[in-house]
């Protein structure tokens, strides 16, 4: 998404925070909810757009503070001074849940404090102490809001995201030309113009928008299903078949069919295999000819466990397939059962399917007695070599943080 663009009418402070009532798995680990990949930008890019500001500061929990001052460049963990201006006498902050889909309920008008009808803050106005002690101030009006609690509310509500996201930061496009094949629908077709489209690919906008990315490859015989987007120098291979309801993240490499998903980014799906209704972390590497379920055999709700201490959770939802954290690798032909999580770090390399939850750094061989823990200098150096091909390398706070949950992961093994 583009940089929001400053506020005209005065000074404003916004504050973004990741209040920890959602549940994602994985998927936080290295970041703050708001940081999640919820359309063409994060929650947190989102808001600022709805509001037209960059955030001042961000609250998250303090594990994944460094990581996220790292990543965002944000104030953490701390505010500014709020100035006092006549449009704001009492020097308040406008703070927003970061957990909100619903990105224009983020525009508040001064001195309100907005929540949904279940008693969830939404965003309000609030003093500079009060934000930082995370003291939310009771609500003075009921709005209609979407907050994400799980990563599958996320996905589920990328049509209306992606229309959010068109209207809040229009961008350069050009029309799809003859040479590269043919489109249909009433939707908006947005192509950068940095683009490159091979022959032969057909683009459906018939039920929602289709976005490509500055930077973009997509390669012959590809065929793209809106509402879906591929983002920043992300390349889409050939003969694939990107579904409904996707987002493939920047700098990503997607092939096969993948429907009703989301990359973070920097993750590689290349090769024929089908991929449905999941949240695909960072750093990720999906064998050639890995599929998942997303459908269970009685047609019934999926239920799913997103920790190994923790209790099942209920989806609400006939199809949902994987939560895939940061790091995971998978080998050739491994198969997801229907609502699997696979922690952060875990190397799956087995013919059998994997339990629906694979605890962090978990090593699955076929050789191996039973599961195992990714040795922490073997995973790092993965890691590194993995990084390495896009340009990257884990910094100190990154390095610090997977050392820690890793120190964590193998002493409650040691107790059990």
């Amino acid at each position: 998404m583009t940089s929001p663009s400053p506020r005209e009418h005065g000074p404003l402070t916004l504050v973004v925070v990741d209040d920890g009532l959602g549940a994602f798995g994985p998927l936080t680990d290295l970041r703050a909810a708001f940081e999640l990949r919820a359309g063409l930008g994060t929650l947190l890019e989102r808001i600022e757009s709805a509001v037209g500001c960059r955030a001042a500061a961000l609250l998250v929990p303090a594990p994944i503070a460094p990581l996220v001052a790292e990543s965002t460049a944000r104030m953490v963990n701390d505010v500014p001074a709020c100035l006092p201006e006549s449009s704001n006498p009492g020097a308040l902050c406008l703070v927003v849940n970061g957990r909100l889909l619903s990105a224009s309920a983020a525009r508040v008008p001064i001195g309100e404090v907005h929540a949904t009808a279940d008693g969830q803050f939404v965003a309000g106005w609030m003093s500079r102490e009060a934000a930082l002690a995370r003291r939310l101030p009771a609500s003075t009006h009921t709005v209609e809001a979407r907050l994400a609690a799980a990563p599958w509310d996320i996905t589920t509500a990328i049509a209306t995201s992606i229309d959010e996201d068109l209207r809040l930061a229009p961008r350069a496009t050009r029309h799809l030309r003859p040479d590269e094949g043919q489109s249909f629908g009433n939707h908006a077709i947005a192509i950068d113009p940095t683009a490159t489209i091979g022959p032969l690919c057909v683009i459906d906008a018939s039920k929602g928008a289709v976005v490509i990315g500055p930077g973009v490859v997509v390669r012959p015989f590809t065929v793209l299903v809106g509402p879906c987007a591929v983002l920043d120098g992300s390349t889409v291979a050939e003969r694939s078949l990107i579904k409904a309801s996707t987002v493939i993240g920047p700098h990503c490499r997607a092939g096969g069919e993948i429907g009703g998903t989301i990359f973070q980014g920097y993750s590689n799906k290349s090769h024929d295999g089908h991929l449905g209704d999941s949240f695909v972390g960072e750093w990720v590497n999906i064998g050639a000819g890995s599929d998942n379920s997303n459908l269970l055999n009685t047609y019934g709700e999926v239920i799913v466990r997103l920790e190994p201490d923790g209790g099942l959770m209920r989806t609400g939802r006939q199809f949902w397939g994987s939560v895939i954290g940061d790091h995971v690798k998978l080998a050739i032909g491994t198969r997801l059962m229907t609502g699997t999580t696979l922690g952060t770090g875990a190397m799956i390399a087995s013919s059998r399917s994997p339990a629906t939850l694979v605890p962090r750094f978990s090593w699955l061989t076929d050789a191996a007695d039973g599961p195992k823990t990714f040795r922490i200098d073997k995973f790092l150096e993965t890691a590194r070599a993995m990084m390495s091909r896009r340009g990257k390398a884990p910094s100190a706070a990154l390095e610090a943080r997977l050392r820690a949950m890793h120190a964590d992961v193998t002493s409650k093994a040691a107790g059990a």
